[in-house]
């Protein structure tokens, strides 16, 4: 790298001679102010020449060059100030674009609305978003009448099909989606489960008819059916005294039932079967269920340990640990819960599904056929209609959307509200004219608004 020497200049040529190291940057200063100039930059050294000039040229009119100096100088101001003006519109126009875009977005145009609008004239056709909630797929009409017919069609019922007990497709994997609008007040409760509770009451009645009680005393030669309702009617008042759940009860019943159609009991181990059966119930559903000891001594003393062990082995091999079974109480719960039902019509209902466990010719019904007739006789009942504020759409003194939910005739209904409107206005009697009146005189209690005591309707 040639560099230049670093002798110092003279005083005259200070400027013109000044040099760095890495170049000469004292001309191009130099160079820089003498273009100043040349544009009109009054600079703080060029002041003094200025005001020089302009004096000359006012007193003796001699220099021409000076004057042309101070015109220049003006000159260079006016064009300063008009482009700070010009500079000042431009951000002026700029600002009002973008306010006017802004508005636009916000804002279609009325010729881009009709626009669309003769584009959705011409093709005629509108997407039904319930149809593409139902199928799964868009579905385009010619006219916007089918659509409205559409739309009647579904508001015309209670219960949408895919929302009811009985499931329409064949496929048991498939789930559904979205919340009936029956379970929509249930939402806050968590234990309602309301986006599941349909697909879970579809795979109960799916598996009602495997799991159902069946048609045995014709195959039992040492029992009857008096026999099982003195047994049962026992187990009603161990099932109060130790303070189950409800749920304990209706499975114990249908362990009962579901043994002795697979085997045969003798009258002596008929008690036996029961106790074990209530056993494995408390076992199933209860947090903290009897000891066996408890179960020995409810009986009297009159089997062993040993025998309620045995026995329960035996029951859970021939059920081949079957437990988990539909009863008639989560369907009564269900259909009370479609109904609206009041609290004393909850009652009334319950009263008369757990009274049907002691009759054997019920057997001949599903569960969820005697929880459903049960719900139409406490409706129905004309002291609970006096007493109670409760109002429901009736057909033929049955609510229509239960009538849709379930999807049950009304014949089958209304012969099975008969039947258990009767076996409850009879008293079971045993051999020695006792009664068998332990459920009716759990009903009689306050807690229960003595709903027992009330008369039946007539259907």
């Amino acid at each position: 790298m040639n560099l230049r020497s670093r002798s110092k200049p003279t005083s005259k040529n200070k400027l013109e001679h000044s040099r760095t190291v890495l170049g000469d940057v004292g001309n191009k200063i130099e160079q820089r102010g003498k273009q100043d100039i040349g544009k009109g930059a009054i600079t703080k050294k060029n002041r003094k020449t200025t005001k020089q000039a302009s004096s000359a040229c006012l007193d003796t009119n001699k220099s021409n060059d000076s004057c042309e100096i101070l015109t220049h100088a003006k000159e260079s101001s006016k064009t300063k100030r008009r482009f700070s003006s010009r500079l000042m519109n431009n951000k002026r126009q700029r600002e009002e674009k973008s306010q006017r875009e802004e508005n636009q977005t916000k804002r279609p145009r009325k010729d881009s609305l009709k626009e669309i609008r003769q584009t959705n004239h011409d093709d005629n056709q509108c997407i039904d978003r319930r149809s593409h909630s139902r199928h799964q797929r868009r579905m385009s009409f010619s006219s916007t009448d089918e659509s409205k017919d559409e739309k009647t069609e579904v508001q015309s019922y209670l219960v949408h099909p895919k929302f009811r007990l009985q499931r329409q497709s064949s496929d048991d994997k498939s789930l559904i989606l979205g919340i009936s609008a029956h379970d929509e007040s249930n939402m806050h409760d968590e234990l309602q489960v309301v986006p599941y509770v349909t697909d879970l009451f579809q795979h109960l009645y799916c598996d009602e008819k495997k799991y159902r009680p069946q048609m045995y005393m014709t195959l039992q030669k040492d029992i009857n059916a008096k026999m099982r309702a003195i047994l049962i009617d026992w187990l009603v008042e161990v099932h109060m005294k130790f303070r189950l759940a409800p749920e304990t009860l209706y499975l114990c019943v249908n362990i009962i039932d579901r043994y002795c159609y697979k085997s045969h009991v003798m009258r002596s181990q008929l008690q036996l079967v029961g106790v074990t059966a209530l056993l494995i119930a408390c076992k199933y559903e209860e947090i903290y269920p009897p000891e066996v000891s408890d179960c020995v001594y409810i009986t009297d003393r009159a089997y062993t340990r040993n025998d309620i062990l045995e026995m329960e082995q035996r029951i859970v091999h021939k059920l081949r640990f079957h437990i988990t079974v539909p009863t008639a109480y989560p369907f009564l719960q269900r259909f009370l819960s479609v109904v609206k039902a009041s609290a004393l019509i909850k009652h009334a209902a319950t009263y008369y599904t757990e009274r049907t466990l002691q009759e054997y010719d019920l057997n001949k019904f599903k569960p969820s056929v005697i929880s459903a007739a049960a719900v139409i006789l406490a409706i129905n009942n004309p002291d609970i209609c006096k007493r109670d504020e409760f109002q429901s759409t009736l057909v033929s003194g049955m609510p229509s959307i239960l009538l849709e939910y379930t999807e049950f005739g009304e014949e089958e209904l209304r012969e099975c509200a008969r039947l258990i409107a009767e076996k409850v206005g009879e008293e079971p009697i045993t051999a020695s004219r006792r009664k068998l009146g332990a459920v009716k005189k759990k009903y009689e209690n306050r807690k229960y608004m003595h709903v027992s005591a009330m008369r039946l309707p007539c259907l």
